[in-house]
């Protein structure tokens, strides 16, 4: 009888192990569906071209202080690098001539945090719309390998790769999210800080930190300053805003982190009102830009995604008629709802932000004043740290919500510039600060630095929207003329076409 009930049992144990394996897989195939998995890959070899000694004349130049544009400029680039910006200046023989009358030249644009995820057509999508440098804030060891692809020459933009997040979730809760996911669990302070050796071994860029309990917070970020490695990511749950004038995360991931630590200092914003929670963001905003100055402190914007979300929960049908939404990986548009808690997806009943009350009833009233309060809570943080000077770099966190990849960072300009920043402030956010940031050779046009360059039909100083105005990119130091930015684009559209499952006709 003994011995029939141990088989049993044992019998047992191992059908709920294979279940609990089946379930495991199951949930992690779909999470590698909605980060864009299943997604058919454009083929990039398609779209390669030589470097080419190149030389633009008659063109308009940004200055090196992105103030003015200087006219009548010849630029020549060589083997990917500017060779000579001069005035009328000389062609060589045997250069590539690119006429820019009438034309504007500015760097490449940064994209300060992205999330690529699993989505490898986005790398096309950023170059068509002339973004030369992505920073990827939190990536699996995978990125590595794309990075070092495309320093080797494959179509892309140059990548600045963040380790994967690391948390402090509970045992079980942490060992699930790294089955399913790329986040990585901390037990105790020691393994945060073995985690953080590890990565910088790898060759990470830089530390990401999320969801830290503040001892492992405090941790990893001094261990990653010995190392030489910066920080970026998350505040703690439980963080204070006078830890700014003493951590040494050297950058807050989204201005969004600030304000959330505000609202949870100020308490309910529906019992207290938006006019007292907006008071409280301006009494506090200079002690924390303060903070920010002294320790140098580099804040990412986020702005678009942020003001998109009271939209999304308003009115998500008009709002996902705003965006590309076309190109964007179909995976992480269609999402998947596995139950009422894993709703994650863009669309209608899939989408997070989407409002389920009824817009006369109390509840949507009640929420709908808590986004809005949200939303100029950022403006009044933006203008603040703009006037003071803080080092504020441009980044969409594309993959998120109806940020698509590459549109989302002319959007994130256009949202800069409405918020206080003016045009060559914010050009600035998206070229010469991220690249003083990343120590990288490019971010202005200058004899020495890396050929990263649009060549735009007009001018962004008089109006920032200009920046989608794109008639060329020069990928260090090779040349993608619109008709080969439109085939690009043409074959990611062609690949989400491919790979939908769900009708986004009503959108476009």
């Amino acid at each position: 009888m003994l011995k029939t009930r141990s088989k049993w049992l044992i019998g047992l144990l191992i059908c709920l192990a294979i279940l609990a394996f089946a379930y495991l897989q199951w949930f992690k195939n779909g999470v590698n569906l909605i980060y864009g998995a299943h997604t058919e890959v454009v083929d990039h070899t398609a779209f390669a071209s030589p470097v080419e000694l190149t030389a633009i004349i008659n063109v308009n130049v940004l200055s090196p202080d992105g103030q003015v544009m200087l006219p009548n400029r010849t630029i020549v680039v060589d083997g990917g690098e500017i060779v000579s910006v001069t005035v009328d200046g000389a062609t060589p023989a045997n250069a590539k001539v690119i006429d820019g009358r009438s034309k504007y030249v500015i760097p490449g644009l940064v994209d300060s945090h992205v999330h690529l995820l699993k989505s490898p057509n986005d790398l096309l999508l950023y170059v068509a719309n002339g973004v030369t440098h992505i920073r990827d804030l939190g990536g699996p060891d995978e990125r590595l390998t794309l990075r070092k692809e495309i320093e080797q020459g494959r179509v892309g933009p140059r990548m600045f790769v963040s380790s994967p997040p690391i948390n402090s979730w509970g045992l079980l809760e942490g060992a699930f999210m790294e089955i399913i996911t790329f986040h990585k669990n901390t037990h105790s302070v020691e393994h945060a800080k073995n985690m953080v050796k590890k990565f910088a071994e790898q060759g990470y860029d830089a530390i990401k930190t999320y969801h830290l309990d503040m001892p492992s917070y405090r941790a990893v970020n001094d261990l990653a300053m010995e190392l030489g490695v910066p920080t970026t990511g998350h505040l703690p749950l439980t963080f204070e805003l006078p830890e700014l004038a003493v951590t040494q995360q050297r950058e807050i991931a989204h201005l969004e982190e600030v304000v959330s630590v505000l609202i949870r200092e100020f308490g309910s914003i529906s019992e207290k009102g938006s006019a007292a929670f907006h008071a409280h963001v301006e009494a506090r905003s200079g002690e924390i830009i303060d903070d920010l100055l002294t320790n140098d402190i580099t804040v990412n914007s986020v702005l678009w995604f942020m003001e998109s979300i009271h939209d999304q929960y308003s009115d998500l049908e008009s709002e996902l008629t705003t965006v590309r939404v076309e190109y964007a990986n179909p995976g992480l548009v269609e999402g998947t709802k596995d139950s009422e808690q894993y709703e994650v997806g863009w669309l209608p009943t899939y989408n997070q932000f989407e409002s389920d009350h009824d817009h006369f009833s109390e509840e949507y009233k009640k929420d709908d004043v808590f986004w809005q309060a949200r939303e100029k809570a950022h403006h009044i943080l933006l203008k603040a740290m703009v006037t003071r000077g803080v080092n504020i770099v441009a980044g969409t966190d594309s993959g998120a919500n109806l940020v698509v990849p590459g549109f989302s960072m002319h959007d994130e300009l256009a949202s800069l510039n409405k918020a206080g920043m003016s045009a060559a402030q914010a050009l600035a956010s998206a070229t010469v600060r991220p690249a003083k940031l990343m120590n990288s050779n490019a971010g202005s046009i200058e004899v020495g630095r890396r050929a990263d360059l649009l060549i735009l039909n007009e001018n962004p100083l008089v109006d920032i929207n200009n920046t989608r105005a794109i008639d060329t990119v020069i990928l260090n130091g090779r040349v993608l003329g619109r008709n080969q930015l439109d085939a690009i684009l043409a074959a990611v559209k062609q690949a989400n076409d491919n790979s939908r499952t769900v009708s986004i006709d009503p959108y476009l």
